[in-house]
């Protein structure tokens, strides 16, 4: 019998996920995130889960891991110190940066450049240049970089990012350059921007570069811990990370590239709602995944995420594959507060687990949204089954103290205030990656989950017109399931600007064959071949004269690309360019192939998924409790709360009411009724919009 862990590591709480491969039965689990040192949560949450199932650690065959370690050194700037190598000329490529100034109408007025992430007196200039055609126009100085790298040792500094003007064309230079710093400082982290990212754009190849060499004694360091401890455990399973494009790779390949990770959570979660929302017949979706500090938000027509080449974290443009997500401050943690003394805000300052909500005892002495519903009725004084007690009354006197008394109203009407404007701006960031995107909400449905995510479902999607929601099986713990159903990925990827009225197809062909066996060697490390993998082709498009590009598959006969293929895909792209931005020039402007690439997967054995037993019962079956709960437009109310694991198959119950699982909680608000499915998923329809 073998068995299958995921581990997501969240702000708040650490999920662990295990898979029985023979029967498809999960098993959940959840214990507090400990930030201090990630790594003691991970493996404590494995050793109690194995030991309550009664499996041995020998069973265990596959471990995958969605990490946020990555991102939060990002977000506190918690890198390693380092030094940049670049080609003379170019010592102040990060300081000149872009000329975009974010928000809508680039007010400059209020904008500071974000801070450098190598400052400029530790960035050193080396003679040796290559043309556009990744041709050398002088030799790269040697001596030179072995200076830099011996001034860097000196200084301290271990870890050092290289970057070179046209590497993406020829990766010599900046091959040779980590042959020559390791030569002299060989205990040095080395990242060389053409090992990361083939494609042009100097400012954010050198950028991702830079957090990448910062990031890497940190996540080389607690991925090392991860595998000794597991060790320590009695495990011998491989691990796996999950990357932001939604695939995984083994930790030891993570180790030089951590920038692939600065999203891996999220990502994990968007791959199980695919799933379950295709199973569900709702393969158009809005997924919602509502934690602790923040709200991951995405978009996904017909059971695939769109992806980005690029994406923003924090302040900074990372040049990496991800799943295109949004997010919003509003977690259960998120900070209740008023500005000027008399304006009710919500976050994006968050209790996170220490000290966490004020109902958590912890210390915390800030109303949090999670204080809210506590208020309202909403949730049980108590989590996980009981293993955390919750004090209502505690929260009661902080929303009171903190919110309702400085305002002048009743604390109720200050937790549904609370309630209200997080719900408004979960809705605002859905309409970010929908509304303003050409998307009408109203013809997707609303896939909640995260721990808190069942909480706020309803009131989303109620103010977007959102007619249908979706709860998964273990809402609490999507990340770390989709940590199970996903397989190892790899991008390669190689530009080259072309016209559509002179491409030269032979050069295509033959980088398009490059990238193409780059996949299979990559998957190849990782012990795939033949039909354990696939792989597909992909080009990224754009008009001319336009500064963004599309991405476009490529369907690839065989292992080999042709004319026709690429013509097929210019046409495809029109028809992409109109459905995400609205209009597209075909006929009217020429198209340009920006990048040629490939994505490969290695392919595991799919899960067996365990279905749920109809149970020829009545709701009231599983109803447990009675309490009293606070709606709008309904007031107090005598609320039924049910158990997701004794509901019934098939039946109809209508809200309000609260159907409690260990890892989540579901409310169902007055005007919505809901349904078991026989995937184990629960359906909710608003009575008003049922089509």
């Amino acid at each position: 019998m073998a068995w299958r862990i995921g581990v997501d590591t969240g702000g708040t709480f650490t999920d662990v996920v295990a898979v029985d491969e023979t029967t498809g039965r999960r098993y959940v689990r959840k214990t507090s995130s400990t930030p201090d040192d990630p790594a003691r949560a991970f493996t404590q949450g494995i050793v109690e889960l194995l030991a309550e199932v009664g499996v041995g650690a020998g069973n265990v065959s596959f471990i995958s891991h969605g990490t946020t370690v990555a991102t939060n050194a990002i977000l506190e700037s918690r890198y390693a110190r380092l030094g940049l190598i670049v080609t003379r000329g170019y010592r102040e490529m990060l300081e000149v940066g872009r000329q975009t100034v974010p928000g809508e109408f680039g007010d400059i007025t209020w904008w500071l450049k974000p801070p450098r992430v190598v400052p400029l007196e530790l960035v050193r200039e080396v003679a040796g240049r290559l043309n556009f055609k990744g041709e050398e126009y002088a030799p790269l100085d040697e001596d030179a970089v072995r200076a830099a790298a011996r001034e860097f040792e000196a200084m301290g500094i271990g870890a050092i990012a290289v970057s070179f003007l046209h590497s993406y064309r020829n990766p010599a230079h900046e091959r040779r350059a980590r042959e020559l710093i390791l030569e002299v400082h060989p205990e040095c982290f080395v990242s060389v921007s053409s090992d990361l990212i083939r494609e042009y754009r100097e400012y954010e190849r050198t950028l991702s570069t830079c957090l990448n060499s910062g990031l890497m004694p940190l996540v080389t360091r607690y991925l090392g811990s991860l595998q000794e401890r597991v060790g320590q455990a009695g495990i011998e399973a491989r691990l796996y990370v999950m990357k932001s494009s939604g695939g995984i790779i083994r930790a030891s390949e993570m180790a030089p590239q951590p920038i692939a990770a600065v999203l891996s959570g999220p990502a994990a979660g968007i791959v199980t709602a695919c799933y379950y929302g295709k199973a569900a017949g709702h393969p158009d979706l809005i997924t919602i995944d509502i934690g602790g500090t923040s709200t991951d938000i995405c978009l996904v027509d017909h059971a695939t995420p769109n992806m980005l080449t690029e994406g923003r974290i924090d302040v900074y443009d990372i040049k990496a594959p991800m799943i295109d997500m949004h997010t919003v401050g509003a977690g259960g943690g998120s900070i209740a507060w008023l500005a000027a003394g008399r304006s009710l805000r919500v976050g994006p300052q968050s209790a996170g687990a220490q000290p966490g909500p004020v109902c958590y005892s912890r210390g915390g002495t800030a109303p949090a949204l999670t204080d809210a519903h506590i208020v309202l009725g909403r949730i049980s004084p108590y989590l996980l089954g009981g293993s955390i007690t919750l004090d209502a009354a505690a929260a009661r006197r902080a929303i009171e103290e903190h919110i309702a008394r400085p305002l002048g109203i009743g604390v109720e009407d200050a937790a549904m205030g609370i309630l209200d404007l997080a719900t408004n701006n979960i809705a605002q960031g859905i309409n970010v990656v929908s509304v303003k995107r050409g998307r009408d909400p109203r013809d997707y449905a609303l896939m909640a989950f995260g721990g808190a995510g069942g909480l706020n479902a309803c009131l989303v999607a109620e103010s977007l017109g959102i007619g249908t929601v979706i709860a998964p099986p273990s809402p609490g713990v999507t990340s770390a399931e989709g940590l199970l159903a996903t397989n190892v990925r790899s991008d390669r990827v190689i530009t080259d600007v072309q016209r559509e009225d002179a491409l030269d197809v032979p050069r295509l062909v033959r980088e398009f064959t490059s990238v193409y066996a780059q996949v299979l060697d990559d998957l190849a490390r990782e012990g795939f071949s033949g039909t354990e993998t696939a792989v597909g082709g992909f080009a990224d498009m754009r008009y001319a004269g336009q500064a963004y590009e599309v991405r476009v598959p490529m369907h690839v006969r065989g292992t080999a690309l042709d004319e026709a293929a690429i013509r097929e895909a210019m046409k495809a792209f029109h028809r992409a360019h109109d459905d995400r931005f609205g209009y597209e020039y075909e006929g009217r402007q020429p198209v340009e192939i920006v990048n040629i690439g490939a994505t490969g997967y290695g392919l595991f054995p799919p899960l067996v998924t365990a279905r749920e037993e109809r149970r020829d019962c009545a709701w009231s079956t599983a109803r447990k409790a009675l309490r009293r709960g606070v709606f709008r437009g309904a007031g107090e109310v005598e609320l039924p709360i049910y158990e997701r694991s004794l509901a019934p198959v098939g039946v109809d119950v209508d809200g309000p009411c609260v159907i409690e699982q260990y890892d989540a909680t579901l409310v169902v608000e007055p005007g919505w009724r809901a349904v078991l499915d026989g995937g184990g998923q629960i359906i909710l329809t608003h009575r008003h919009r049922e089509v």
